[in-house]
């Protein structure tokens, strides 16, 4: 079958983050579970909570009216309205259900988010390291990505190189707080700092500058850790989540 050549470049080009993943499948098949420790995906060890197991053999069994057929383009308005009554409990603002776009995990929302806000050549920062397949949803909709490398000792943000970056053709910037690979939380004074910029290099450059916040690991932090709330700090920002870590159900 004649694939186009960009996906076939893309393909050439595919991830070593996933390349280990399939990797790790084979390793697990030779050596057992127990054996092989993988750090590629992120993929849960644990099961879901048994809650959710249980609810989900209650609608199985007892399945709603109309629950299979289509639904509006941004997902189901009481599910919507449920998330945004939890996000509003730590939001600074309250969050309404027209805020809510519900989609096919955090990957899927990264390239919703992504379509609507990028226009062919635009640029979207991304914070070195960071996770690899950032690039290719970037390059999906038709952005460059340009990576700015965070400070060598903290691994936080270097808000000083993110200022040297931000151009002409900059649209957004991608934080991911905790992080993926280092575990770090992005404290509050350093998402404000951010916001300070991006408010100013707006208006410098005239455009609207966004904030886009990938937190599939927001309710994973120990010790007293507390991940802030983007939307507290930054005016023009995007939370996208999924339950991939916190409620183990990727995919």
């Amino acid at each position: 079958m004649a694939i186009a050549d960009k996906i076939s470049t893309c393909l050439e080009k595919a991830s070593w983050i996933r390349k280990m993943f399939e990797q790790g499948n084979a390793l697990r098949r030779i050596h057992g579970d127990e054996n092989v420790f993988d750090f590629t995906l992120g993929n849960p060890a644990v099961e879901p909570p048994e809650a959710f197991r249980r609810e989900l053999l209650a609608m199985a069994k007892n399945p709603l009216p109309g629950m299979h057929r289509y639904m509006s383009n941004a997902g189901y308005e009481k599910t919507r309205e449920a998330v945004a009554a939890l996000l509003s409990e730590t939001s600074p603002q309250k969050v309404e259900a027209g805020h809510v776009v519900m989609t096919c995990g955090a990957g899927g929302a990264l390239n919703v988010v992504l379509k609507t806000i990028l226009n062919p050549g635009d640029e979207v920062i991304i914070l070195n390291p960071f996770f690899v397949e950032y690039k290719f949803y970037i390059d999906n909709h038709g952005g460059a990505p340009r990576e700015v490398s965070t400070d060598p000792e903290t691994f936080l943000p270097d808000v000083a190189a993110i200022d040297k970056a931000i151009g002409a053709k900059t649209r957004a910037i991608i934080l991911n707080s905790p992080n993926n690979p280092t575990g770090v939380i992005y404290p509050a004074e350093v998402l404000a700092r951010i916001g300070a910029l991006l408010d100013r290099k707006g208006r410098e450059l005239k455009r609207a500058l966004y904030l886009i916040s990938d937190e599939p690991y927001a309710r994973i932090a120990y010790d007293g850790a507390t991940v802030p709330n983007v939307f507290a700090h930054v005016r023009n920002a995007v939370i996208v989540t999924s339950h991939s870590k916190d409620l183990a159900l990727p995919g």
